[in-house]
């Protein structure tokens, strides 16, 4: 996988007002995340800390969707 795939699923995560569709761009973004992660170097590639934030900011959308499931976003 491209490294910048991962990228482009979180940026249309992120960017989803559709709380249906927004589950399945972030369990996306998620799996292209994982994949990315196993392929940098632990303890070298700056890439681990922007990954750390769009994970953070997945993880947060997760909530909000738990927290106010039948809200749109905005």
């Amino acid at each position: 996988m491209k490294p910048s795939i991962w990228h482009s699923l979180y940026t249309a995560a992120i960017s989803e007002s559709n709380p249906v569709k927004l589950r399945m761009r972030i369990i996306e973004a998620e799996s292209a995340i994982a994949q990315r992660i196993q392929s940098l170097d632990p303890d070298q590639d700056p890439e681990r800390e922007v990954i750390t934030n769009a994970l953070s900011s997945l993880h947060a959308l997760q909530r909000n969707l738990l927290r106010y499931p039948s809200r749109q976003l905005v």
